[in-house]
């Protein structure tokens, strides 16, 4: 059987031949239907945020410092100022999707959209670009930020942020030689 709130007996009038109670007593003033059902509602609503909070589903956005996949850490501004206090002069990618925006990241011999991997960090593989020639790429903590180095930064440019992870592209000529460049991966985050 469904109960309704019209089926509930306010908290003031007690029904015929209904004993009167001390549950409720230790609040010092009567309690009234209202109160307790939004006493009721507060409780469950601060188990449920409570809940949602420990759960990934919450989508809490605690500063933390973000974690690469080969697991590098990057700086969690979005203005540098951690990794670069006097800032940077941003560059254009040299390749890849962004090539027409403003620029992001710098300091890259080769920088853009083509150096990420799928979850928008630095590569980590190699390209077999023919029988004489391949590339190696890896994600490197050693270039980003003046004091203390992570593997990526975050600038955000005309209000899209990005995330710069930086690299090493080894080219390696036939068989021989490894040229070695940094480079940059330009992400939206």
């Amino acid at each position: 059987m469904t109960l309704t709130l019209d089926q509930i007996p306010a908290a003031d009038t007690a029904p015929e031949g209904a004993e009167k109670t001390e549950a409720l007593s230790a609040l010092g003033a009567m309690a009234r239907r209202r109160t307790v059902l939004r006493g009721i509602a507060l409780a469950a609503t601060t188990v449920g945020a409570t809940a949602l909070g420990w759960s990934p589903l919450g989508g809490g956005t605690a500063a933390r410092a973000e974690t690469s996949p080969s697991g590098l850490q990057g700086w969690d501004a979005n203005d540098c100022k951690d990794a670069y206090p006097n800032g940077y002069a941003e560059q254009r990618d040299t390749e890849g999707a962004y090539t027409t925006r403003p620029g992001a990241c710098y300091g890259g011999y080769r920088m853009g959209s083509t150096l990420c991997d799928s979850t928008g960090w630095h590569r980590a593989d190699v390209e077999r670009r023919s029988w004489l020639e391949s590339w190696a790429y890896r994600p490197t903590s050693t270039a980003c930020g003046a004091t203390t180095t992570k593997n990526a930064w975050k600038w955000t440019v005309d209000g899209t942020t990005y995330r710069c992870s930086d690299g090493v592209m080894s080219v390696r000529y036939l068989g021989m030689s490894w040229y070695s460049y940094l480079t940059i991966c330009r992400s939206i985050v």
